[in-house]
């Protein structure tokens, strides 16, 4: 019976433990419905790094900005690094990201950065990932895509923007559930009639 009484309290605990794997709100400049998967996909820099104590990282957020029914969908890259980075050399590192290949097994999804202003889609604040020193860039990506990211098996991904220096990103961190509840949560889509 004590035993009992422990094990439903710890069940209770970690059940209230547990955080949603999507968050929606609304931003409050913009007025758009944002949703967010809340547990990235993390990759790792495959080359090796200078030290065992720095490490360069790429974290995969799926996010649906919403504008009046106007749904766009993004894969949010946000890269950070465990080494000390300088203004300039963060804008090196950012740049490298001009276009990703994200391969997902059976196929490889090309991907290019939305350019204009964040402030565009509807977004003024961070997503529910902030990470210091970290920069955040959006890829328009379709669901298909998505769907494809979220039942692959391993997932590597490489930064083409500097030709001459592509940088090799391994899968480190699941969030495929995140990512299945995120899609699981998206509209429908129209089917045309017939």
């Amino acid at each position: 019976m004590k035993y009992s009484a422990l094990l439903l309290s710890l069940m209770i605990l970690t059940g209230c433990a547990t955080q949603p794997t999507v968050k929606s709100w609304i931003d409050p400049k913009s007025s758009v419905t944002i949703t967010a998967q809340t547990e990235p996909l993390v990759l790792i820099r495959a080359e090796p790094a200078p030290s065992m104590n720095e490490r360069d990282y790429a974290q995969l957020t799926a996010i649906e900005v919403n504008r009046m029914g106007e749904r766009k969908l993004y894969l949010v890259a946000i890269l950070w690094s465990s080494a000390e980075i300088w203004s300039d050399q963060q804008n090196t590192f950012a740049s490298a990201f001009q276009q990703i290949d994200v391969n997902v097994g059976d196929r490889t999804v090309a991907l290019t950065p939305y350019t204009g202003e964040v402030s565009e889609l509807g977004i003024s604040e961070e997503l529910p990932l902030p990470i210091p020193g970290s920069s955040h860039i959006y890829f328009p990506i379709s669901r298909d895509d998505l769907r494809a990211i979220s039942r692959s098996s391993k997932i590597q991904l490489t930064a083409r923007g500097k030709p001459d220096a592509l940088r090799r990103y391994e899968e480190w961190q699941d969030g495929r559930q995140s990512l299945n509840d995120f899609l699981g949560q998206l509209p429908e889509l129209n089917q045309p009639q017939s």
